[in-house]
């Protein structure tokens, strides 16, 4: 796989050894490269976390310091990052060999974190990853259908889960350098610095989970559905008496909820969120799983509060891509994951037969294969296995985009999201709980598997649609099948258009946009199409959300010749000759 930075001024690169020192100018950039921590006793935290901190401080006011290790290592040391630092991004990078733990799912990722001296928004040049392609039928893994002339001819902006590289743990990652080298090959930095302290910071061996003995009290017979506020209604829930907590609350990101004010002080944010973590700690069975759906930033948070009631057992990474809010997209979600004490054996990890619903859901399709139905067929005819266990790194369960699949609710999970959560973490007639019950798809993806569920909601008007939802189940009417209605609630800042007819395709219209572009020799505004466009420019007006969705064509190239690998290769193989002397790089593995 490779990757293409824009404008870009390739860092030199320079091996500093074996220790945290420094001989830093005004536009040094650093990889410290550390090693895989299983779990936090492994950490030598009393030792490497103020020399960490303490690099961080002496560095210069510009400074970038990226640092590679594992989930557990990020989360708990960002926990305890210097107040003159400042957090800026997590990347999780796919590893070429998981690791093979008991009791878990493979562990597939490593993370990157990229911490700087500046509060100011990261600065990096503009990158892309190349687009994959499907070992069977060697077309791009991703159906892009009618809208490749809005796509770049070398590939897709870069997000925040890398899966086009893999890396090996405990060892130096030149790939992870080479892709540093451009992304931050721009001014102010000249050079980038490696460190490795892979031998200087071993892990230590002492016991992982600290047993706790605990009576367990289970008195919850029925399945319920709760409108009310969480902190109250956990706090009628007895103690060790649930089998699987899921939380999914509200990000604090202004997200438009019917009964939630989703952009409050983030002190008082995070005062409320230790309230509902703490019940959830006292209510969980000993043994069993609370698991925190959040953004990386968040999750860090909530960890450095649950940690001191619970066990950290696995940080899943879910590559949900969400809307193009910058450079880097933001595709990564955590799934923190604790447990009261030692975990029981994971039912999903050690059950033998995988023939229904719940048990599917926990495989996941090999990476890469593309889901054409033709494809699906002759990939079935051949015998070929496109199917695989689920490690934790989750990239085959896609958002909820189309309206007809979703209910008048901002942030609804899609149902496999579920179905993988709910069927790893509990069996038959266990008890799941969701303080943030939404629109129901936590309750009703339990009901479906056999398991008891208390859902809890604030919003009465939600409340109303999961309890309709569970009433349609009951009368053999899916409840995540397609509707008729248009729901009120977006998960987009970006305006709904009206349902209207097209006299001209929308294609039609940004293609000719991009002609004009061509033609005057810049981006067209509204008056430039009125002049020069052959369409009037009441269909710019009324098809299209705003301008920039009219220009967008106009804006990239279009990737209209990539069909399949053996064209895209040759195209790049033609990039590469043309743009040599050009101000871009190419870096393959």
């Amino acid at each position: 796989m490779a990757h293409l930075s824009e404008n870009v001024k390739r860092l030199d690169y320079k091996f500093k050894g074996t220790s945290l020192k420094q001989d830093v100018c005004d536009s040094d950039t650093w990889f410290i490269n550390l090693p895989y921590y299983v779990n936090k006793q492994n950490i030598p935290t009393e030792t490497l976390y103020p020399e960490l901190n303490k690099f961080i401080e002496q560095a210069n006011r510009n400074a970038t310091i990226s640092i590679l290790s594992s989930p557990i290592f990020a989360t708990d040391f960002l926990s305890n990052l210097s107040q003159f630092a400042n957090y800026k991004l997590w990347i999780s990078i796919k590893l070429d060999n998981p690791i093979v733990t008991d009791n878990k799912l493979k562990q597939q990722h490593a993370t990157l974190i990229v911490i700087t001296k500046y509060k100011k928004s990261l600065i990096h040049t503009k990158t892309r990853i190349g687009y994959t392609f499907c070992p069977s039928c060697d077309k791009t893994t991703k159906d892009y259908g009618g809208k490749k002339h809005l796509y770049h001819e070398y590939g897709t902006l870069m997000s925040d889960v890398w899966r086009d590289i893999t890396i090996e743990i405990n060892t130096f990652p030149q790939i992870v350098i080479d892709r540093l080298q451009d992304l931050f090959g721009i001014e102010p930095y000249k050079t980038l610095n490696g460190i490795d302290l892979i031998s200087i910071f071993p892990p230590i061996n002492e016991n992982q989970y600290t047993v706790k003995l605990i009576e367990q009290i289970n008195k919850i017979d029925n399945s319920i559905l709760i409108n009310g506020d969480c902190i109250e209604e956990l706090k009628k829930i007895p103690s060790n008496s649930i089998d699987f907590c899921f939380a999914d609350p509200p990000y604090n990101i202004k997200k438009n909820y019917e009964s939630w004010d989703d952009g409050i002080d983030i002190i008082e944010y995070f005062k409320w969120c230790d309230k509902w973590l703490s019940e959830l700690a006292r209510i969980i069975k000993p043994g069993k799983i609370v698991a925190i759906l959040n953004i990386p930033q968040w999750t860090i948070r909530h960890y450095k509060h649950l940690v001191t009631e619970l066990e950290f057992y696995d940080w899943i990474v879910w590559e949900g891509l969400s809307l193009p809010v910058r450079m880097i997209m933001p595709a990564n979600y955590s799934i923190a994951c604790f447990s009261k004490g030692k975990p029981d054996l994971i039912p999903g990890l050690v059950r033998q037969k995988h023939t229904n619903l719940e048990d599917n859901s926990l495989y996941t399709m090999k990476e890469f294969f593309c889901s054409r139905a033709s494809c699906i067929k002759n990939r079935t005819k051949k015998g070929i296995i496109d199917a695989e266990f689920s490690t934790n790194l989750w990239w085959d369960i896609h958002r909820l985009k189309h309206n007809s699949k979703r209910v008048d609710h901002p942030t609804q999970l899609p149902p496999k999201f579920m179905q993988r959560l709910i069927s790893l973490f509990t069996n038959e007639g266990d008890i799941v709980l969701d303080p943030f019950n939404g629109s129901g798809t936590t309750t009703l993806i339990s009901e479906q598997l056999g398991r008891k569920f208390i859902g809890i909601e604030l919003s009465e008007y939600y409340y109303g649609i999961t309890q309709k939802r569970h009433s349609d189940l009951r009368n053999g009417i899916d409840p995540f099948g397609k509707n008729d209605e248009v729901p009120k609630a977006k998960n987009s800042y970006v305006e709904r258009l009206k349902k209207q007819t097209y006299v001209v395709h929308k294609k039609t219209l940004q293609l000719d946009v991009k002609e004009i572009a061509l033609e005057i020799g810049k981006i067209p505004t509204r008056a430039d199409v009125i002049e020069h466009s052959q369409y009037p420019i009441e269909y710019f007006d009324n098809y299209f959300i705003n301008w920039s969705e009219v220009t967008a064509a106009a804006r990239t190239t279009g990737m209209h010749q990539v069909e399949n690998k053996k064209e895209y290769l040759s195209t790049q193989q033609l990039r590469i000759f043309e743009e040599s002397k050009a101000n871009y790089k190419i870096i393959n593995d």
